[in-house]
């Protein structure tokens, strides 16, 4: 059997010379589609279990995906070597060589295989970014016994956050290696060598524990990246002479560059990132667009937004504005800390970020933004203080002025991410927002953040496979955002909240009233519908003249009667009035016992059509709280309201239904 070195791409030269190294321990290749990592693994494992008589395994994550995939590349490589297929057998999940060797496929649900991982002189891994840290670890731990045996793993970057780049690559001092490769007597062309990168981690100093001496430890890890201009099956051999042109490829390739540009980072140039699914809460971010080099400018103030969740970790994103020429106001992340345990309590990350504060030489006042949940009391500390009263507390310690600017309630979820994406498609005139590249987790978590049915961020929970805690994965650092997008752009945001475009009523004739003004309502009264469409609607109006105020609502889920309750009673009024099923009269009785003037209304058999009715009169009669627009409830309610249409579903329809049903009484009894 006579190998050419016409039969391999760059990728299997560097296998070639690495995994014949007994010093290196893992050589991983990652890649771009095309790329041709798995094939070249393949060839030179094959070849190995030849001329050495060895055993191999070769794994994924599930074993029933061995076949159709990682077999088949196994078996075409075999093929395309001359004499090869003739020195093996090719059996069910292994392939047997004749002289001894060996390749067994496995996939990590065979418990059986890693038991016995022990007897392998080489493991490949393949689709990496599939495996969980902790089955990495246990091949690593189980893999021993022999000189010289390797893990050799292949696998596409995606998530910045991948416990690959986070937790292993990151954590290297790396150093290039020349593209120059010496094999046997001959040495390659540089052309022939050429992939992206080839790096080599540092050396390092390790206890041993029989002389309680450190020794040195030799550079162990080779990491190779290429992309599909590596292969010369995509694209031609550079002397022209081997390989194969694929037009058709190129031009797929090519088409992605041009009009999916995130897509190709990754599965063309071989970039961490995230690949769309087309359920993006933020699907107008681009990389390319919105980030870039915006380092701290010491002339302007730093707004800090936080969310006080602590799994995965405390967030806390580093935000600065700036007023340009033409009224321009520009918005620029220029710092993130992602405050994991053992710093992940209100008190340890206000230090982390006094420090951070400090390093930066900041003594001026530091702005607070952030969820409004985590201003409510709890058992933090014996007095009940809040995790911002924390906080603060604490940044106050460190010598810091603090000014608070977390809201009372927290603004619309789908609201703010509309507003935000709007901004970055140029869609709000006069506003920029901007991301400093450093800040890889924030960018992570605004390309991955997905959106529910709703328009909300989908809050999808994952579990950690060492500590079993679950958390949300995604969502966290989107929040922070929102915050500060709400506070610092609050006007554009209630423009563009106003100004978008509806179905049933105009946003030019639906008017606000100021409510800095201190009114003197003639009267008050409390619509309630305990349930439409799985939600609790409740819309409180005070009447000036022949307006009606609209001062509080309720929208949220239905969560029995007692909340339904305490919700009515904490709003004063002159009148109450219910429209309800039978099903909740006995909670009208309960009402009545309390409030007095409740009156109870029978579920209108069609309400779309009183809906469509009233609608004149609600927009020349009611108007909005400008100020409140921002808040959860208050905004989606308006929403719901502002986007009503004879096809809007059933979950939207109750804001709608609450105002013609008062309106309807108003009319009818002259109110």
């Amino acid at each position: 059997m006579k190998l050419e070195r016409e039969l391999f791409s760059p990728n299997a030269f560097w296998l070639w010379r690495y995994t014949l190294d007994k010093s290196v321990r893992f050589i991983v290749l990652y890649g771009g589609s095309s790329s041709g990592k798995s094939f070249s693994v393949a060839q030179f494992f094959a070849i190995l279990a030849f001329y050495e008589g060895c055993n191999m395994l070769v794994m994924r994550k599930v074993g029933a995906s061995i076949e159709k995939t990682i077999y088949a590349d196994f078996r075409a490589a075999i093929n395309g070597i001359d004499g090869l297929a003739e020195c093996c057998r090719f059996k069910q999940n292994s392939i047997v060589f004749n002289d001894g060797g060996k390749i067994d496929f496995s996939g990590l649900d065979d418990p059986e295989k890693i038991k016995g991982i022990s007897q392998y002189k080489r493991v490949f891994l393949d689709e990496l970014s599939e495996y969980d840290e902790t089955d990495f670890k246990q091949i690593r731990l189980r893999l021993r016994g022999q000189e010289g045996q390797q893990i050799v793993a292949a696998f596409n970057p995606i998530s910045e956050e991948h416990w690959i780049k986070k937790k292993w690559f990151d954590r290297e001092t790396w150093h290039d290696i020349p593209m120059a490769l010496t094999i046997g007597n001959e040495t390659l062309p540089q052309e022939l060598c050429a992939v992206k990168s080839v790096r080599m981690n540092s050396e390092k100093m390790i206890l041993n524990p029989n002389t309680g001496e450190y020794d040195r430890h030799a550079p162990d890890t080779i990491v190779i990246q290429s992309t599909y201009l590596n292969n010369f099956w995509v694209v031609g051999s550079p002397d022209g002479k081997y390989g194969y042109y694929d037009q058709q490829a190129i031009a797929t390739f090519e088409n992605d560059r041009i009009n999916d540009p995130d897509y190709y980072q990754v599965y063309a140039l071989c970039e961490w990132g995230h690949i769309r699914t087309g359920a993006e809460f933020f699907p107008s971010f681009s990389h390319g667009v919105v980030c870039g080099r915006f380092k701290y400018n010491p002339e302007l103030p730093i707004h800090i937004s936080m969310d006080s969740n602590v799994l995965p970790y405390v967030t806390a994103t580093f935000f600065q504005k700036e007023y340009k020429p033409d009224d321009v106001q520009q918005v620029t992340q220029i710092d993130e800390l992602p405050i994991e345990s053992p710093n992940n309590s209100a008190r340890k990350a206000a230090k982390v970020i006094a420090k951070r504060l400090k390093e930066y030489g900041y003594s001026d006042k530091v702005y607070l933004h952030g969820d409004a949940s985590g201003k409510a009391a709890n058992t933090i500390d014996c007095e009940n203080r809040s995790f911002f009263d924390l906080v603060i507390d604490e940044l106050e310690r460190e010598g810091f002025v603090v000014v608070d600017n977390i809201g009372k309630r927290n603004p619309s979820v789908a609201t703010t991410g509309e507003f935000i994406n709007a901004v970055w498609d140029g869609r709000v005139p006069g506003v920029s927002i901007r991301i400093d590249n450093d800040c890889t987790v924030s960018i992570d978590d605004y390309q991955a953040v997905q959106k529910d049915e709703n328009g909300a961020i989908a809050k999808q929970k994952v579990t950690n496979p060492v500590t079993k805690q679950k958390y949300e994965a995604h969502g966290h650092v989107a929040d922070t955002l929102r915050y500060i997008a709400h506070d610092l752009l609050r006007q554009q945001y209630t423009d563009f909240s106003m100004g978008r475009k509806r179905s049933l009523y105009s946003e030019s004739e639906f008017n606000m009233f100021n409510p800095s003004t201190e009114y003197d309502y003639e009267r008050t009264a409390v619509y309630v519908i305990p349930s439409i469409g799985g939600l609790f609607i409740l819309a409180r109006l005070a009447r000036v003249g022949d307006r009606w105020h609209l001062t509080d609502v309720c929208r949220r889920g239905v969560k029995g009667n007692e909340e339904i309750e305490r919700a009515v009673m904490s709003l004063p009024a002159d009148q109450y009035m219910v429209e309800c099923p039978p099903a909740y009269f006995q909670m009208v009785r309960n009402l009545r016992s309390s409030l007095g003037n409740v009156s109870v209304l029978r579920m209108g058999a069609d309400v779309r059509t009183r809906i469509m009715a009233t609608s004149d009169w609600v927009r020349s009669h009611v108007r909005i709280n400008p100020y409140m627009l921002g808040e959860a409830e208050y905004g989606q309610f308006i929403n719901d309201v502002l986007d009503y249409s004879d096809t809007s579903s059933d979950d939207t329809v109750g804001a709608s239904a609450a105002l013609s049903g008062l309106a309807r009484v108003i009319v009818r009894n002259g109110l």
